[in-house]
């Protein structure tokens, strides 16, 4: 660079004096262009200057020919940046002469974006990549110098003010600037406070001659002790430093200079000249501190208008820009690091491109304005730090307030744009914000300066929040994703400000409440996807995994198709900050009064927009996306985790003019109209007045709403992409085996194009699926969705067990729900108080059981489903109490919820709980096992289940039904094992017609799965021996071995469970009604095992199907040993259609020949056949003998000889035996399909008497 003589120097002074009216015999002559980077000449090559006039300031890099060694050292005092030597320089990092030097920080871990110190904190200093998109206007605000580091030369010393003098005249054209030296980033272990030494710039001769030809009558100012470089005179004289409350004028005036970084006569050491105050001073030298600040730095700001820039603060930002840009690419993993470049694929090292940043033309002058008042700002701070104990006294404390107010209020001039300034697209204070360098206290000073005045607040925050929301909108975008931290805590620091009394109010967060962007009224036809959109917080809420939202990661992160865990945690916990951050935002605009509404109905109207996320067929392009609805129920869930169940109000969803919406939703117990009726009862009632809705209770519901609307239907569309991905590869895999078939065929092209075609889908299926399960299977979002249904199931637990009371007790609320009211008002006779309470409450909430969603319920046994499915960890180690203790109070009062299928899915929970045993949910099957209920009620209220579910309303009724007998079967067979619940077993089995039921119901089931299992076999035998390889044949047998194993999956259980019952229960099984139907039913399948058509039952790799026939045969065997018995016996015999006593000694043969019973128990199935057969012989001759009976002593169904006669209220008579069997099955008289049990049969004796005497007659003949 050019080197300025100090002759130059001298006639740029007195150039400007003349432009303001002076007069100097010197001209003005033209220099060339100075860079930031220049050095001054040294004192070797400088020649002897003239003598400078008494108007002219003092040129900062000359030397008096006459000035004494004792004036030099004693002028050295008045620079407290000058006492770093030239040595101690040299072992500096390189800091260009524009005074910038930058600290980092080190990135220790992926979680640096979420630090837990302020955004103020002039520490946090490290940058972000946010800034490409803001235009040409923005680009100064973006490379914003970093304040919160400035050098000591910005702040009070003389060095390198030179190379900026040709600028600062107003006379002389703008330099041409060319790009600065890289800065050297602070070493990790170097202090983060601005010392001296990480502050000190690189000082040539010239400018230390400058700084000793100041008058040695002024008084120094504070230097570090640590400043080795001090010579011994300078040393002595420090110990004569006056006071802080000593301060003179001058020296006031002094540090002023220093902290404007402005110059206006001799003694002055700043770097700005400003003619206007010179002039001011020459009118009036007494002018005050106030004054002489304010004229200053409206003259810089007067020379930013004119397009100067003193301090090359241009240039500073536009190279700071690049540097920052450069290093901070990577700033979070979702969206950028070295996956967001496109070119990062061929490269050996995976680092982000350093982005070129062209200087533009022209710069708004609002950005450059705004940096040199922030630049000012932080002097301050620096000035403070570097001498705390001055500056924390008058009157030099009362001039730095002073300094502030004065740098804030015309900080918000600029900003709210009362200059001639250009205007910038974007605020000027954005950059700063986002990248974390606003000098410390500025925000909060700026927010005091304007919250009283709502039009100069509005003006300088609404384009600060605007401009973060669109700088966060950009990162979060699918197609131009970066990194959304900056934005997140940009947006955080400035709802955390406060004002006002107590620091009460808030008025940021106020602003965004009053915003119109908070939440618009739709204009579209989709307004679930656009309120996330175009609303404020939309952007924020954006931050998703789901491939569907975020295709660059799924195309990226997950190109390789494989599973990385490590960085699906890292994801994980990246969003997991995110959420953090953003309930931490949520939090603290709920905390203004003034924005609490507003925000809640936000929430309220993104539930609505979005309900329709619920169906199971939706358009999802109208509706937000998983990844967003996740982020705002997380943050509710965040915000409800505090709130205490006791202060939510349970009527809630039922009160007029609330925030969520259940009037079209069906009720657990309910119809519509009855709820409607049930809720205008209670409007109707005088003495009724709904409470208002506090914070808590509505937080709190719009939280199960979200849940609703949120997380389950992101858990089933997992679920259902899951399916779709196992079938669309076994499709695939069954193509590629009947490869051979169609290699040569015509269809070969075509099938080769569908191979093709799906590949590329299940490809597109499979990243689109571990993009969800890094986004679901989160272990804080399982958890917290854990623990507030645990709140969920108290409040359902609660209502049931009101309702269970109402139930016992008879109460007419719990009927025709009329009498019992939200507000537990009512009275009752001549009741205590107390009691009325009471009985009033538990109406209440009995009728509110009755009335609520039947989804409330659903949602808690899908959500565990699904966890323990994949996340049993966080079941495992979060479920608490009362979720156990909801499940099994729902199976166990299943009458009061009336949909069977929403009871069947809550007993299913129980059973994937029992099938985990061995995995890691031992401790929570234990946990539901030592549950008093589980050892009391429980046994029972399955059994009656069993029993119930045999009929739903559906049209899939009867195969329904056996998935979920199947899962009670498991149930029970896990019970039977622990001793006090088979006990309970037991205990049930003696309670009469209740287990009878239930005993029925498993007969028919086994006769039915077994005939079915069979018959499949049967088929599949034949196909396999045919060894036809036709096409159509091949997909029925694929069919019948689906079916088969399906069957024989249902039948092994049954079987299991008629084995293990009669071992310990055996006289239900024979009773009347039962033990006819049981024989046959045992005798059949003996017959089809060991008969001679048992071969047709041989098939291919059994074991592929389930079948074992040794195992079933042993079983059945076991079954006919354990009801040993004359009634038994008497059973076996009746059964004319399959009983033969050849076929259980071919039965013994092969038990003998295949081992599978001991010999014992081989010839104690012997005895049972033949004391079976000797009945058969008996019976057969009462039955000849009997053959003529009259027709009404003949039942009318079976047409058997009656003995016990019974009439029905149609009047018709049958035997008891009979219609007993009839109504386990269907409780309806058989001949007009009307409602019968058994109390209405009435004993027909004198039909009995008739047919007793008519057979002895007929024996005695």
């Amino acid at each position: 660079m050019s080197e300025l003589s100090q002759e130059e120097i001298r006639r740029r002074r007195l150039a400007r004096l003349a432009a303001l009216g002076g007069t100097s015999s010197t001209p003005t002559l033209a220099s060339p262009p100075v860079t930031p980077s220049a050095s001054v000449p040294s004192s070797d090559i400088i020649n002897a200057q003239q003598p400078s006039s008494r108007l002219s300031p003092s040129p900062r890099g000359s030397t008096e020919s006459n000035t004494s060694a004792d004036s030099v050292n004693t002028n050295r005092e008045t620079h407290f940046s000058d006492g770093v030597s030239n040595s101690e320089v040299a072992d500096q990092n390189k800091i260009p002469a524009d005074g910038l030097i930058v600290t980092e920080k080190t990135d220790n871990n992926l979680l640096d974006e979420m630090p837990d110190t302020k955004m103020t904190d002039l520490s946090q200093t490290r940058q972000y990549n946010s800034f490409d998109s803001m235009g040409d206007d923005t680009l100064l605000s973006c490379g914003s110098v970093q304040v919160g580091s400035l050098p000591q030369s910005t702040v009070g010393g003389s060095e390198g003010a030179s190379t900026r003098e040709d600028s600062t005249s107003r006379s002389v054209s703008p330099p041409q600037f060319v790009e600065p030296p890289p800065v050297r980033p602070r070493t990790s272990n170097a202090s983060p406070s601005c010392s001296r030494r990480s502050l000190s710039m690189e000082v040539d001769d010239s400018s230390e001659r400058n700084s000793q030809s100041e008058q040695s009558h002024q008084e120094p100012m504070e230097v570090e002790d640590n400043d080795i470089s001090q010579s011994p005179a300078r040393k002595i004289h420090r110990s004569r430093t006056l006071s802080c409350t000593e301060l003179s004028e001058d020296q006031l005036r002094h540090i002023v200079s220093k902290i404007l970084q402005v110059s206006w006569s001799e003694d002055s050491v700043g770097g700005i000249f400003v003619p206007t105050v010179a002039a001011s001073l020459l009118d009036n030298p007494k002018l005050s501190l106030e004054e002489l600040a304010s004229e200053a730095l409206i003259d810089v700001i007067t020379q930013i208008e004119d397009g100067s820039d003193p301090l090359n603060q241009k240039l500073i930002a536009v190279s700071e820009t690049s540097k920052r840009l450069s290093e901070d690419c990577g700033d979070d993993i979702m969206t950028s690091g070295p996956l967001s470049s496109e070119t990062d694929t061929n490269s050996d090292k995976a680092e982000c491109p350093a982005p070129t940043l062209p200087i533009p033309k022209t710069i708004p002058t609002q950005g450059l304005a705004v940096s040199y008042i922030l630049r000012f700002y932080n002097n301050i701070n620096l000035y403070e730090r570097e001498h705390p104990k001055k500056s924390s006294e008058p009157p030099l404390s009362d001039l730095l307030q002073s300094l502030r107010t004065l740098l804030v209020n015309h900080l918000v001039l600029v900003l709210r744009g009362k200059f001639n300034l250009g205007k910038c697209r974007k605020s000027p204070l954005l950059p700063y914000i986002l990248i974390g360098n606003t000098p410390i206290g500025l925000l909060p000073e700026l927010l005091l300066a304007t919250y009283l005045d709502q039009e100069a607040f509005e003006e300088v925050f609404v384009p600060l929040l605007m401009g973060i929301r669109e700088e966060m909108r950009r990162c979060v975008s699918p197609l131009n994703g970066r990194g959304h931290g900056p934005a997140l805590r940009a947006l955080r620091a400035l709802c955390e400000l406060r004002a006002g009394p107590r620091h009460a109010l808030r008025p940021v967060c106020a602003l965004i409440a009053r915003l119109p962007s908070l939440c618009p009224a739709p204009v579209t036809t989709a307004p679930g996807r656009e309120i996330a959109r175009v609303s404020f917080l939309g952007p924020f809420f954006a931050i998703s995994l789901f491939a569907e939202e975020n295709p660059r990661l799924a195309e990226r992160l997950f190109a390789t198709g494989t599973g990385d865990r490590s960085l699906a945690f890292a994801l994980q916990r990246e969003v997991e900050a995110s959420r953090n951050t953003l309930h931490t935002i949520c939090h603290n605009i709920l905390l203004s009064q003034e924005a609490r509404e507003p925000i809640l109905n936000y929430f309220a109207v993104l539930l609505q927009r979005n309900e329709r996320r619920v169906r199971f067929r939706t358009d999802e392009r109208s509706l937000a996306g998983d990844g967003f609805m996740l982020n705002v129920c997380s943050i509710l869930q965040l915000l409800s985790v505090r709130i205490k169940l006791e202060r939510v109000y349970p009527f809630y969803t039922f009160q007029p003019n609330i925030w969520v919406n259940i009037r079209d939703d069906t009720r657990l117990y309910f119809t519509s109209q009855e709820a409607q009726d049930w809720l205008d009862a209670i409007n109707k009632d005088p003495n009724h007045k709904w409470p208002d809705a506090k914070f808590q209770t509505v937080c709190w519901f719009l939280t199960l709403h979200m849940h609703h609307v949120a997380l389950i239907p992101a858990l089933q569309t997992h679920q259902r992409r899951i399916r779709a991905f196992r079938d669309l590869q076994k499709v695939i895999e069954e193509l590629m085996a009947a490869e051979p078939q169609w290699r040569n065929s015509f269809s070969a092209l075509r099938n080769r194009e569908l191979l093709r075609r799906w590949r590329r889908q299940i490809k597109r299926l499979h990243r689109s699926k571990q993009c969800a399960e890094t986004a679901l299977l989160d272990g804080e979002l399982m958890r917290r969705s854990l623990q507030f249904y645990a709140s969920v199931c108290v409040l359902l637990t609660q209502q049931l067990e009101a309702a269970r009371d109402a139930a016992h007790a008879g109460h007419a609320a719990g009927g025709a729900g009329t009498s019992g009211s939200g507000s537990g008002n009512e009275s009752s006779g001549d009741s205590s108080p107390a009691t009325t309470t009471r009985t009033a409450t538990t109406g209440a909430l009995a009728a509110a059981f009755r009335a609520t969603p039947e989804w409330y319920v659903e949602d808690i046994a899908d959500f565990m489903l699904f966890a323990v499915q994949y996340v049993p960890q966080v079941v495992a180690d979060y479920i608490e109490d009362p979720i156990i203790t909801w499940i099994l109070t729902a199976i166990c009062h299943s009458r009061l919820i009336k949909n069977p299928y929403l009871m069947a899915k809550i007993v299913e929970v129980l059973f994937v709980i029992n099938l985990s045993i061995p995995l890691k949910l031992k401790n929570v099957y234990e946990k539901f096992m030592d549950h008093p209920m589980s050892q009391t009620l429980l046994p029972s209220a399955l059994m009656k289940f069993y029993t119930d579910i045999e009929t739903t309303g559906q049209s899939t009724e009867f195969y329904d039904k056996f998935t979920i007998r199947f899962h009670i079967s498991i149930i029970l067979k896990g019970m039977w094992e622990r001793p006090i619940h088979k006990q309970a077993i037991v205990k049930e089995s003696r309670s009469g017609r209740q287990f009878v039921k239930f005993i029925n119901m498993l007969m028919n089931d086994t006769t039915f799965l077994l005939d079915e299992c069979l018959t499949y076999l049967k088929r599949i035998h034949e196909a396999q021996e045919g060894g036809s390889s036709n096409e159509a044949r091949a997909r029925a047998l694929a069919q019948d071995e689906r079916q088969c194993r399906s069957y024989l999956t249902l039948a092994r259980e049954t079987v299991d469970m008629l084995e293990y019952l009669t071992v310990e229960i055996k006289e239900p099984f024979l009773r009347a009604e039962l033990v006819d139907r049981l024989a046959s039913m045992l005798n059949f399948n003996l017959q089809q095992l060991c008969g001679p058509k048992c071969k047709n039952l041989k098939v291919r790799r059994p074991e592929k199907y389930g079948w074992e026939p040794r195992r079933l045969l042993s079983q059945l065997v076991d079954i006919y040993l354990h009801l040993d018995s004359p009634q038994f016996h008497a059973a076996l015999a009746a059964d004319e259609r399959s009983f033969r006593k050849e076929l259980f000694e071919e039965a013994a043969v092969r038990l003998a020949k295949s081992c599978i019973k001991t010999p014992t128990e081989i010839e104690r199935f012997k005895a049972l056949a033949d004391n079976a057969y000797q009945i058969a012989i008996s019976n057969q001759q009462k039955s000849d003998e009997f053959a003529d009976a009259p027709e009404e002593f003949r039942d009318p169904l079976m047409d058997t000889l009656m003995t016990d006669p019974v009439v029905l209220p149609s009047g018709k008579v049958m035997d008891k035996s009979v219609i007993l069997r009839h109504l386990l099955n269907s409780a309806t008289d058989p001949f007009n399909r009307q409602p019968l049990s058994e109390d209405q049969l009435r004993p027909a004796s004198e039909l009995k008497e008739r047919i007793i005497q008519w057979q002895r007659e007929k024996k005695l003949s």
